[in-house]
């Protein structure tokens, strides 16, 4: 008894006790009706800025194990949230729900959409998932977080509207189209990114709408990957990808032209900070197409096309165009920024006079020919070489022409 009487008047003692203290205070102030009124105001804080809108507690409760939380924007846009928690462990499983009807305050789309799912896991790994009606499809993902930074994360959709997306992002579109795929990504928190990513399109209405004209404004890719004072942390990327569109035209807006018809592509983006390549592959017009662009220090530097035996009429309808010709055509493009060359070749072509006269006001007979032209374009401007032969006529430009005075040769051999 002595030595418990001697030992409640240790610093110890009175360290202890004191702790003992501090634990049934943060019991009285967490898990108490009256401790929870206190909480709330300070969830109301954290939330408002994590959803950077004015943001209420409409309905908080925690005990030792299990909490419920239901928070509302000033539109009624709902989360609501329930499930365990362990201090102990510092672990937590909850299930959550967001409801955002209205495209204002926590909505972050602009455009109303329901998601789902479930949280589980502690500080050293995470593990989200669920699912989202959104933008008229349906969105499955999952992703883990390591000490809250993601590394990993996987997204299947399925149905989503196009022409809703595309005017999420401000561009018009006039389709039924619907976007469907998989993203597949791993390794964020190692800065050693790989994966996988499948898109493709299913389109039964489309009509072609305005181009929206450049605002002057460039991206950047740089600007895109670096921090807050302009640096770009080492990384590494090795990621495979498809796409197939039933209707080319819904990539309109990102090409800038009018386009058509099926395109299917593969290709890799590999590479880190200093040196990236993307390098596709495409049957695009029945042909054996490659593209390769280089981006040194996260600047384009130069693009390389390579289109080899594409056909004529599926060509032009690429870029829809009505085909004045059939034939097979083969060409090599190769452009960085101060420079270009381009060389084209048809052959065993064969002119169509009807096409030639109903789009392109030019009459002339059939003509079976083989032509060739090369573009070089530099600093001095646009230079171009040719050669045409028909089973009428034949024609030769050479390297001094320019592009009006090529048009005028070509359309006089035509006519």
């Amino acid at each position: 008894m002595n030595m418990l009487h001697r030992f409640k008047r240790t610093k110890t003692a009175k360290a202890l006790l004191a702790f003992i203290l501090f634990i049934v205070l943060i019991g009285l102030v967490l898990f108490t009706p009256w401790g929870n009124r206190i909480l709330s105001p300070i969830i109301e804080k954290s939330l408002s800025a994590g959803f950077s809108t004015s943001m209420s507690v409409r309905e908080f409760s925690l005990t030792p194990k299990r909490f419920y939380l239901m928070a509302q924007d000033r539109y009624g846009n709902t989360l609501s949230t329930q499930g365990g928690v362990s201090l102990l462990t510092l672990r937590l499983y909850a299930h959550y729900r967001l409801e955002c009807l209205v495209p204002k305050g926590m909505n972050p789309i602009s455009s109303p959409f329901k998601t789902d799912g479930a949280i589980s896991g502690g500080i050293a790994s995470m593990n989200i998932r669920g699912d989202a009606n959104i933008v008229g499809g349906k969105i499955y993902y999952e992703g883990e977080l390591r000490r809250f930074h993601l590394s990993s994360t996987e997204l299947t959709f399925d149905s989503l509207d196009y022409q809703t997306l595309m005017h999420l992002l401000q561009y018009p579109s006039d389709t039924n189209t619907t976007l469907s795929g998989t993203i597949e990504l791993k390794g964020f928190d190692r800065r050693d990114i790989t994966g996988t990513i499948h898109l493709a399109t299913l389109t039964k209405h489309f009509n072609p709408t305005p181009i929206v004209e450049d605002d002057n404004t460039t991206f950047s890719l740089r600007e895109l990957l670096a921090d807050e004072f302009g640096r770009v942390k080492a990384f590494k990327t090795d990621i495979t990808m498809d796409a197939s569109f039933e209707h080319a035209g819904v990539l309109e807006q990102f090409a800038g032209i009018a386009l058509a018809g099926e395109l299917t592509l593969t290709g890799k983006l590999k590479g880190d900070e200093k040196l990236l390549k993307l390098k596709a592959t495409s049957d695009v017009a029945q042909s054996d197409t490659k593209f390769t662009l280089i981006i040194p220090d996260l600047e384009p530097s130069s693009i390389a096309l390579d289109l080899r035996a594409g056909d004529a009429e599926q060509t032009f309808k690429l870029f829809n165009l009505p085909s004045p010709i059939r034939g097979k055509i083969t060409a090599y493009a190769e452009l960085n920024t101060t420079q270009g060359i381009c060389n084209l070749s048809i052959k065993n072509a064969q002119t169509l006079p009807a096409i030639l006269k109903e789009h392109y006001n030019l009459t002339q007979p059939p003509l079976r020919f083989n032509a060739d032209l090369t573009v070089n374009m530099d600093d001095q401007g646009v230079h171009y070489r040719a050669s045409f032969a028909s089973d009428l006529t034949r024609m030769a430009i050479d390297g001094t022409t320019t592009h009006d005075q090529m048009l005028r040769e070509l359309l006089k051999t035509l006519r």
